[in-house]
């Protein structure tokens, strides 16, 4: 099914941004503007230190702002009080997107994880913050050529017949050029930012010591487990030869026919720090719903997404664990691409055995068995060792997530009454605390949360049931 118009993949930089901003915010523009053009000329700062420092400085921003709204707001008519409260949420949304752009890595990966989900943020919030996916404030390409002498001896003209300076993609991790090989082909050259190993490990050691109060509870030894886990999956992220397996793993459980395309990796060009791959054309997720697609066209789009995930899961036992809307490509074929393969978990043999065991208790509806899987997968031995809250708590999000397994037909992912129930459960599980589990299931919620923000998004429906008994090759049971 073609898309309804041509279209094209990627960002003009600062333009773009300072699009996502209302003509009336002149100032809010500015600042904008200022903000890109002083993170492209910055490296991030790779010490636990300043990375704190940046940050405890920026909830400083933020809490004077908002504390200046409050003492601004007393004294101001309904109308007024609304027109300062965007305001501020604004300015708030500008500091947030400047200090996450500069500091990258981890910080960022946090705001893309928020973007994900624009109804439980502020409209200013959620206007800005998905340009994190792939509009971040790109490097200096001072900094790319310094990439390229470390990695290859040569700078970027040596080795392709043409290289655009300037980024059409930048995310948490790197940013992407478009490129020409001397044997014509078009290419996607992801670099990644100096450095960037370093800003993770420097993150998570400041986490460990934000954590430390927790250290008298039960829970620390699993809390340290699971910081490991984050720790070591960001950092495979940054190994490019790994991704580039990975990649070519996932790409071939596709078929030509399944209209779902990985680009091509191109071998003589990755190392650790640069790959090459085929350059797709298309849109992310913003231009796409920006060209009010049709219903029919949204569903499509849902159905490839869903078969994408789980082809991937089922073929290879891969979780692709980062699905956010900067890493899907809406062709104008109406083919989907899926880019960026670095935050790719592969299950353990243990930890597939027990999603199998959780799968096949579902397909028997079998609760007693998920009672137990569900404590088990909290790390306890018994239902009353874990308490009666936190199992009914943990279960409304896993019955949640298994919703579409269980439904026939058309599931429609855009339900605004579906979605709430998800985040609302998750809600009440942060507040409570009961975030004691395995560490892959960091991933694993991840994965499916990530998922369901973008179909969301997308207002999309699918036959999720047919899709999984294709892709698992498991059949349900009729209740």
């Amino acid at each position: 099914m073609p898309a309804e118009r041509p279209q094209k993949h990627g960002i003009e930089g600062r333009a773009s941004l300072l699009d996502l901003m209302p003509q009336q915010e002149e100032a809010a523009r500015r600042r904008l503007a200022e903000l890109v053009e002083s993170v492209a000329a910055r490296r991030p700062p790779t010490t636990s230190f300043s990375r704190l420092w940046i940050l405890g400085s920026l909830q400083a921003k933020v809490t004077c702002a908002y504390l200046a709204y409050w003492l601004r707001s007393r004294w101001a008519d309904a109308d007024e009080r609304e027109r300062l409260k965007s305001e501020t949420h604004l300015k708030a949304a500008l500091e947030l997107l400047g200090t996450m752009g500069y500091l990258r890595g981890a910080v960022m990966k946090l705001g893309q994880m928020l973007a994900t989900f624009p109804d439980a943020l502020p409209d200013e919030f959620a206007r800005l913050l998905p340009a994190l996916h792939f509009e971040a404030p790109p490097m200096h390409y001072a900094m790319v050529r310094e990439v390229f002498l470390d990695e290859f001896g040569k700078e970027p003209h040596e080795l392709f017949e043409s290289f655009e300076r300037e980024a059409f993609a930048a995310a948490s991790l790197g940013q992407v050029h478009r490129a020409r090989l001397r044997s014509g082909e078009l290419v996607a050259v992801k670099i990644q930012y100096p450095g960037i190993a370093r800003t993770i490990e420097a993150d998570l050691k400041n986490l460990r010591l934000l954590m430390q109060p927790m250290r008298l509870g039960e829970d620390w030894d699993n809390v340290v487990a699971k910081l490991a886990e984050v720790e070591r999956v960001l950092l495979a992220e940054t190994d490019y030869l790994a991704e580039a397996r990975f990649a070519q793993e996932v790409g071939n459980s596709f078929t030509p026919e399944d209209d779902i395309v990985i680009p091509r990796v191109y071998p003589d060009y990755p190392t650790r720090r640069v790959l090459t791959t085929e350059h797709l054309e298309g849109v992310h997720l913003e231009e796409f719903l920006a060209g009010n697609p049709s219903q029919e066209l949204c569903d499509r789009y849902t159905h490839l997404l869903t078969v994408a995930t789980l082809r991937a899961l089922y073929r290879t036992r891969c979780l692709l664990a980062d699905p956010n809307p900067g890493n899907y490509i809406f062709m104008p074929d109406g083919r989907l691409g899926l880019v960026d393969f670095g935050c790719t978990r592969r299950l353990t043999e243990e930890e597939w055995q027990f999603q199998c065991e959780v799968e096949e208790a579902l397909l028997r509806r079998d609760e007693e068995e998920m009672e137990r899987l569900i404590v088990k997968s909290s790390l306890y031995d018994s239902a009353e060792q874990m308490g009666r809250e936190r199992l009914e708590l943990i279960g409304t999000v896993i019955r949640w997530q298994l919703e579409p397994w269980l439904t026939d037909g058309l599931f429609d992912f855009g339900d605004p009454d579906f979605f709430r129930r998800g985040m609302d459960a998750m809600v009440g599980v942060t507040r409570k605390g009961f975030m004691r589990g395995m560490p892959v299931h960091i991933w694993t919620t991840r994965f499916i949360l990530g998922a369901r923000g973008v179909v969301y998004r997308l207002k999309g429906r699918c036959d999720f049931q047919e899709i999984y008994r294709r892709e698992s090759g498991r059949n349900m049971v009729a209740e």
